[in-house]
Parts: structure tokens; C-alpha cells; sequence
């Protein structure tokens, strides 16, 4: 039992999750009254977005006084995928009516989190209140601040929202630093080695689609379109191309080694990747998503590994998704966004890159408007499906039906028809950032380029 238990260990800091998953079910199987065990497998059904499952454990956890009441919080995450936003908020509000601040932090945020739930005014007065007497880290003090500066522009406060958030970021800017001088090291080694086209490896078995660019940008949304056809299916936000390319630089350097990448490395990095989504596949599709926006980075690893992928890149007007990224608070990663002038930096730096990817591949990177996307949705869903190689097919404009999980934070955004109402949102803070806003006009310009409009 000691030896299963190394193992899982071993598995989960690998994030072998899958394996790891089967492990465990041994481990339940010898003594399944062991409710860590199930607890632990609820996390990590999750990890994968076997999300029923993870809410039968969470469930089984509850039912037998679980004592960690995080377990109510993970449930609410598990029914927030599946669409059951109602029962999720009666999850979340258990936190909050917990003493443990801490707890409620999270409960709070997760309401936020939900998009859809409206706080009342009530709410936001005890939520006010409870920030004044908060014993807990301050970064659970951050995650209050980001649920009360969201609660707030839901009834037009904007001055107190805006404050209300940017203290909010400073907090969480302060424990997580944006390491911009790294990023931008990555972009200029990116746009100086990777300047010839790679070679052309072996053809294997599916045709993945790459959904890249900046979070929060509507890339969620294209990625339940898709999925809603018969030939796609989609998978999660998976880190396999950063595993990937994290090899790669242990030998001189990642832009380096791409930009010398050899046909053997290829065919090999091609098949260690399609292996690792192996399990992710459930229907054997045709075609499938890999849907991590930070593979904007990778599009010349894509392309060099997989030459017939589909590669979408979805681009928000800036100062509308600078807005809604500094509304959001990231479990991990992300670091610039906690910054007017990280997130400037950092879409500085993706624009940059996506022009090189366009010129150097020109023609096979499909770069769609979120704007175009709202405002005349047939056209530009047509135009993504005949890029991707499908036929038009009618559920892909009724995606709001489907019922498959979604893990982001547009989860209940994307089980609504498409409208237009986020579109010119980032107006609202215009006068909070007001220094910014030639930069953002700048990077506008820019993206208009990238978009080629």
C-alpha cells in the first residue's frame, strides 16, 4: 500500500492524472473508507474534466461529514462545469456562512466567479462589512476585494469597483510578480531564430486545432462552437506544448533549439504529444481542441510538430480585455495580469509574436475578431469551419445547447446565444485609466494588422 501510495505521489507532481486516477481506485478498493481518498479523487477528475465523477466523490465526502469544507467549494466548481450554476451557489454561500474567513474568501470569489450571479445590495454590505474585520492571509483579502470591485459594477459603481479592484491586484501583484523581463526575452529570441519553415514530418492520425491568444479574449466560446460539431471534439487547456518546448530549452535554449529542430525530433515530440492527449479523447473525432491560449508562444513548435493544424487565434479590442482580465483573478499563472502596465507589456509582446507567426506562415493562421465574432456570428463562424476543413453544420450555431463541461471561467457565459454586450465593457474604467489609454489605442492599431483588417 506504501508503494501505491509513492507512486500516486510520483504521478500527480508529474501531472500524470490519468495514471494517477487508477492508482488511486486501487487504493479505494483495499479500503474505501478512507475519505481523503475520495476527496483526492474528486480533485483530480476535475483535473481532467471528468467532472461528474469528481461531484459523486465530493458528494460521498459530504455525505460522510468530510471534515475539510473546502470539499463544498470544489463541489460548487464541479456544478458550476456541468451548467447547474444554481446548486453551485448554494455551495459557495455555505462558505460564506462559515466563520472561517479564509473559506469565505474563496466562496465569495466563486460567486463572482460565476459571472451570471448577482449580488444584491445586501450582500455587498455584509461582503463590505467583513472586509473590515478580516482575520485571514492577504491574499484572501485579494479575492474578497475582486468579488466586492465585481459586485459593485453590476449596480454601476464604477469609481468604488475600479479601486475596489485595484487594490485587489496590487495585493496579489505584490506575492506574484510579473517576470516581464523573461517574456519579453522569449518574444525577441522567438522572432530572431524561428525564421525558416521547419520540415515536414510524417502525417499522424488526427488533425489538432490550436485555439490560441489572450485570455478572457472569447476563446471559450470558439471552442464550444467547434465542439459542437460531429467531426471535433475537444480536450482541455493542456500543457503538453510547454512541456515540450521546456525540453527543448535545456538544449541551448528554446528558440534556439526550435529554430534547428531536427526531422527525428519532430516525429518524436509529435507522437510524445498525441499520446499524452490520448486519454483526453473520448470520441476519437476527427479533429480535435487544444484549447491553452498561452500556445500563441508555440505556434512555430505547432507548426513544426503537426504542419496540417489548424491554428485559431481569437483577438479582443485591448482595452476590453484588459479590463476583463484585471476583473479576474488567476489560480495560477497569468502574472501580468494583476497590472495596467503588465497586461500592456504582455499584449505588446503577443501581437509582436503573432505578426511573426503571420508572416512566416502566412495564410495558415486563422486569426478571428471577437467583435465580427458577436456581431454577425453566422459569417464568422462559416468562415472558422471552412478554414478548419468541416462542413457547416447547424449545432455549431446553437453551441449554447450543448452539454458538455466547461472548466473556464466563461463557463455559464457560453451556455447563453452570443450578444454583443461585452463589446466596449473596458469604457466603463475609461476614465481610471486614463494614461493608458494611448498605449491601448496603439496596441488596437496593431491588432488590427494582426487581424488584417
Amino acid at each position: 500500500m506504501n508503494e501505491l501510495s509513492k507512486e500516486l505521489e510520483r504521478l500527480e507532481e508529474a501531472e500524470q492524472y490519468f495514471a494517477a486516477i487508477k492508482i488511486l481506485e486501487q487504493l479505494i478498493e483495499a479500503d474505501p473508507d478512507i475519505l481523503d481518498l475520495h476527496y483526492k479523487l474528486g480533485m483530480l477528475c476535475m483535473k481532467v474534466g471528468e467532472v461528474e465523477r469528481a461531484a459523486t466523490a465530493f458528494r460521498l465526502c459530504i455525505e460522510e461529514y468530510y471534515e475539510d469544507t473546502l470539499v463544498h467549494l470544489n463541489l460548487g466548481h464541479a456544478l458550476k462545469a456541468m451548467g447547474r450554476t444554481a446548486e453551485a451557489v448554494e455551495c459557495y454561500q455555505r462558505l460564506i456562512d462559515g466563520e472561517n474567513d479564509a473559506r469565505a474568501a474563496s466562496g465569495y470569489w466563486s460567486l463572482a466567479d460565476l459571472k451570471d450571479y448577482r449580488f444584491d445590495r445586501d450582500a455587498i454590505d455584509k461582503l463590505e462589512a467583513r472586509l473590515k474585520t478580516l482575520q485571514a492571509p492577504p491574499g484572501y483579502r485579494g479575492l474578497m476585494l475582486f468579488a466586492l470591485g465585481c459586485a459593485l459594477e453590476q449596480h454601476s459603481h464604477y469609481s468604488e469597483a475600479y479601486q475596489a479592484l485595484a487594490e485587489a491586484n496590487d495585493i496579489v501583484a505584490m506575492h506574484r510578480p510579473f517576470r516581464g523581463d523573461y517574456f519579453g526575452e522569449l518574444v525577441t529570441s522567438l522572432v530572431k531564430e524561428t525564421h525558416t519553415h521547419p520540415k515536414v514530418p510524417q502525417k499522424f492520425g488526427a488533425t489538432p486545432i490550436f485555439i490560441v491568444g489572450m485570455p478572457r479574449s472569447g476563446t471559450t466560446l470558439v471552442e464550444q462552437i467547434l465542439a459542437s460539431h460531429s467531426m471535433i471534439e475537444s480536450t482541455d487547456e493542456l500543457p503538453f506544448l510547454e512541456r515540450i518546448a521546456l525540453d527543448l530549452d535545456k538544449s541551448g535554449g528554446y528558440a534556439a533549439a526550435l529554430g534547428k529542430i531536427s526531422a527525428a525530433q519532430q516525429e518524436t515530440y509529435a507522437k510524445q504529444y498525441l499520446a499524452m492527449v490520448e486519454p483526453y479523447r473520448k470520441r476519437n473525432a476527427a479533429y480535435f481542441i487544444d484549447k491553452n491560449p498561452n500556445n500563441f508562444l508555440h505556434i512555430g513548435l505547432i507548426k513544426a510538430l503537426f504542419p496540417d493544424a489548424r491554428i485559431i487565434n481569437v483577438v479582443r479590442d485591448p482595452l476590453d480585455n484588459a479590463m476583463s482580465v484585471y476583473k479576474q483573478y488567476f489560480y495560477k499563472g497569468h502574472e501580468y495580469s494583476y497590472s495596467m502596465q503588465g497586461i500592456i507589456y504582455y499584449w505588446q509582446g503577443y501581437l509582436t509574436l503573432m505578426m511573426h507567426w503571420n508572416k512566416l506562415y502566412r495564410g495558415l493562421v486563422f486569426s478571428l475578431g471577437y467583435e465580427a465574432l458577436v456581431k454577425k456570428p453566422e459569417e464568422a463562424i462559416t468562415a472558422m469551419l471552412e478554414y478548419c476543413g468541416v462542413p457547416v453544420e447547424e449545432q455549431c450555431f446553437r453551441f449554447y445547447e450543448s452539454d458538455r463541461p466547461v472548466l473556464t471561467p466563461s463557463a455559464s457565459q457560453v451556455r447563453s446565444p452570443i450578444t454583443d454586450r461585452a463589446v466596449g465593457s473596458g469604457l466603463k474604467y475609461q476614465q481610471f485609466v486614463a494614461p493608458f489609454i494611448p498605449q491601448f489605442a496603439q496596441i488596437r492599431l496593431k491588432a488590427r494588422e494582426v487581424l488584417n483588417i
